[in-house]
């Protein structure tokens, strides 16, 4: 046990001497998500600027409806959206032929709308406008004819409180800023990284030629690969932590309460990447190329997983670990659901499990690695 300490500890020195596990663990991701946020924060914005919308309309016959509808455009019409009444129908028609009001509405015994290929936003406002009116009038109309002493409903209509409706959202991709969605996804990818780290466990014995000497040494093999592999896994950690700590505090991503699920859930990547890394080396043989290979690897899962920009929750995202780590924590996250957590870590370990199985028993088939 002292030993596979002194081999990790050794590994961790090594990794503090190298200047490129600050560029690529810290530098490198906060730099990304610090550019692709202020570049790309418009696409992640949910609010829309709505022009100033004017319908007219006109009353054809002295009516409850007409009266109900005169009643509701007053009261509708507001700095946003203005209710006019048109001298004419034809005049409605033509104010709305020449752009000057979005739609055209001519109250008889019903309602006629006339539209001239208003935008999807602006025929939303009208149709809700036009649908809360119908529905607050047959309401009306349906008490009155139960209790026919009610009738100056329909001029004086009841009004729901503000609290009286309340909507849950749940979060999807243009629900978070641009700086959360790159934080959370560049802290999957750096996870991913520890690939490289993987790769490394037992390779650098080699480039040194110390692994002769760990050989003829009184300590099991199993021992030195152990030894390097928690000197990678701690220094991925220490990069975990400092990432998550910095996104907290200059990237706006609150971790909240379900901080530390959140952190297993990218743990259990580092887990898998690390062992994916391992898994390459001893399968290639150590050829060098696997390094180029496994590099490459990344930036596939990473196109696919939406590390570079947004892919949804969709089949691309699912063929990535970092896509199904980057989904699982935003859920967890946003909308407190603990069981998004379940698939990321059982999915990594599950994988983990696989491949330090393959490695064993790939292992043990050599007299030498």
């Amino acid at each position: 046990m002292m030993m596979i300490f002194h081999i990790m500890l050794k590994a961790i020195k090594l990794t503090l001497r190298d200047k490129g596990y600050f560029l690529y663990m810290l530098i490198f991701p906060l730099a990304l998500i610090f550019v692709l946020g202020s570049v790309l924060s418009n696409a992640f914005s949910s609010d829309v600027e709505l022009d100033k919308m004017t319908v007219e309309y006109t009353i054809e016959q002295d009516n409850p409806l007409g009266k109900a509808f005169d009643t509701f455009a007053t009261d509708a019409s507001g700095d946003q959206v203005t209710f006019k009444e048109a001298d004419s129908a034809n005049a409605g028609k033509d104010a709305v032929k020449n752009g000057d009001a979005v739609g055209f509405v001519n109250v008889t015994n019903d309602l006629t709308v006339t539209t001239n290929s208003p935008s999807q936003i602006e025929m939303s406002v009208l149709n809700g406008y036009l649908t809360g009116f119908t529905s607050q009038y047959r309401l009306a109309s349906t008490i009155i004819k139960v209790d026919p002493t009610q009738a100056g409903i329909l001029k004086d209509p009841p009004k729901a409180s503000d609290s009286a409706i309340q909507v849950e959202k749940l979060a999807s991709e243009n629900d978070i800023s641009a700086f959360e969605y790159y934080a959370i996804a560049m802290i999957a990818m750096v996870m991913m990284f520890g690939i490289n780290s993987g790769i490394n466990v037992f390779r650098e014995e080699k480039v040194r030629h110390t692994d002769v000497r760990l050989f003829i040494a009184p300590i099991k093999k199993s021992t030195a690969i152990i030894g390097n592999f928690l000197g990678a896994i701690f220094m991925q950690t220490v990069s975990l932590i400092v990432l998550m700590l910095i996104s907290d505090a200059f990237f706006g991503v609150n971790w909240g309460q379900y901080s530390v699920v959140i952190f297993v859930i990218y743990f259990s990547l580092l887990f898998f990447s690390v062992a994916l890394g391992m898994a390459v080396d001893v399968f290639s043989n150590g050829n060098p190329a696997a390094s180029g290979a496994a590099s490459i690897l990344v930036q596939v899962f990473a196109f696919l997983g939406g590390a570079y920009f947004p892919t949804g929750d969709g089949l691309m995202s699912k063929l990535s670990p970092i896509g199904w780590v980057r989904v699982g924590v935003r859920d967890v996250l946003y909308n407190q659901d603990l069981a998004a957590a379940m698939l990321p870590i059982l999915l990594n370990l599950a994988i983990t499990a696989v491949l330090v199985v393959g490695m064993s028993l790939w292992i043990r088939r050599k007299e030498v690695y």
